[in-house]
């Protein structure tokens, strides 16, 4: 998780002017019964940051398919 942290605030540097604080609380990801992962949204935010942050939860949290 270090490098989803750490993309993370690569995100947030590259777009300061559209996120005010921490973007890890933007949003939470959660793990449904099912397994998938959803991403909750707690503030409005641009969809092109939407975007990119669900990019690195699937990247990182959806295991790869072999």
């Amino acid at each position: 998780m270090e490098n989803f942290d750490q993309e993370i605030k690569q995100i947030q540097l590259n777009n300061p002017s559209e996120i005010n604080g921490d973007l890890k609380n933007y949003f939470s990801v959660i793990t449904r019964a099912d397994g998938r992962y959803k991403v909750i949204w707690g503030k409005p935010i641009s969809t092109h940051i939407r975007h990119k942050v669900e990019a690195l939860v699937k990247k990182h949290f959806v295991p790869a398919l072999k």
